[in-house]
């Protein structure tokens, strides 16, 4: 029995004969007469009563043409469903993120996303925060997710520019060090050695930047006093630094598992020093429902799945 019997018979109760069904469905009456047939011997039952004036359902032909019509009916729909979403418009997402979150963070959400969108293409622009929100002014993204403080610069750019943000995460900042003889058995470092020490910092622009700056500016040590002998705007280009040069760095804890893992570096603590990193979302105020306002939502539950 498949859908194709069904139908052909179905059609045959319809018009009482089997001659006109086989002219309907473009077959011969001999090939219609034998898929009736393995119907028949399917159910073990006769389905239909011939005679002069053409045929009629028996008593448990009517049952199976009663069931058969509805299983049609839902076969037809199903179809229509599965078409209307294969003709589903194709949307584009482009997401701006800074670079601790675009390498570390957003590549498992996008993963989970695109699970439940998979028609959809999502493009990822990973840079500095500043840059994200420049691109997002500029228009050549769709939403931006950067990290840090709320300066003032960015605090009245939001305001002028009627952008939204929200607060969906945070992260901390630790001085990392190489996992060598010097510092293998120490957790602490002090103000002055923080002051002496040579330091590999990410680019000015950065979220990563800006906490660190902010931080530095609650403890006793002016930001002109540290020791920064190389800036750069990629946190593997920082890590692999600090491991060759054996200086030292401040950076975010979720772009350092794999190094703390296999011992190559060293996170320590300093009294007084802060370093909690937020992480937020930003995005036009009039932005539009769609995918970038679905990414919005799943961004901001807990089904995100941060790496």
């Amino acid at each position: 029995m498949n859908l194709n019997q069904l139908e052909a018979y179905c059609l045959v109760v319809k018009t009482g004969s089997i001659t006109k069904a086989a002219k309907k469905l473009h077959i011969s009456q001999p090939a219609l007469s034998l898929q009736i047939q393995d119907l028949e011997n399917s159910f073990q039952v006769q389905l239909l009563d011939r005679s002069n004036k053409g045929v009629r359902p028996t008593k448990m032909g009517q049952i199976v043409f009663d069931y058969s019509s509805k299983i049609l009916s839902q076969a037809a729909n199903m179809r229509k469903e599965i078409e209307s979403h294969r003709k589903i418009v194709t949307e584009e997402l482009y997401i701006g993120a800074s670079c601790t979150l675009g390498n570390y963070a957003l590549p498992c959400s996008i993963y989970i996303f695109k699970e439940k969108f998979p028609q959809h293409n999502i493009n990822l622009d990973i840079t500095n925060t500043k840059n994200v929100v420049d691109k997002l002014l500029e228009g050549s993204i769709n939403i931006g997710v950067i990290e840090g403080p709320l300066v003032n610069s960015l605090k009245e750019t939001i305001k002028s520019e009627r952008l939204k943000i929200r607060k969906i995460g945070q992260d901390e900042l630790v001085i990392t060090a190489p996992y060598n003889d010097e510092w293998q058995n120490r957790n602490y470092i002090t103000e002055e050695e923080l002051s002496e020490l040579k330091l590999i910092l990410m680019e000015k622009g950065s979220g990563i930047r800006e906490t660190i700056e902010e931080a530095i500016s609650g403890v006793n040590i002016p930001w002109e006093n540290l020791n920064v002998v190389l800036e750069l705007n990629s946190i593997n280009a920082v890590i692999s630094a600090v491991i060759a040069k054996k200086n030292i760095s401040i950076l975010p804890k979720m772009a350092l598992r794999k190094e703390f893992r296999h011992r190559t570096l060293k996170a320590l603590n300093m009294d007084g020093l802060k370093l909690a990193h937020n992480i937020y979302l930003i995005y036009p105020d009039n932005l539009k429902p769609g995918l970038a306002s679905t990414f919005v939502d799943f961004l901001c539950s807990k089904e995100k799945g941060f790496c």
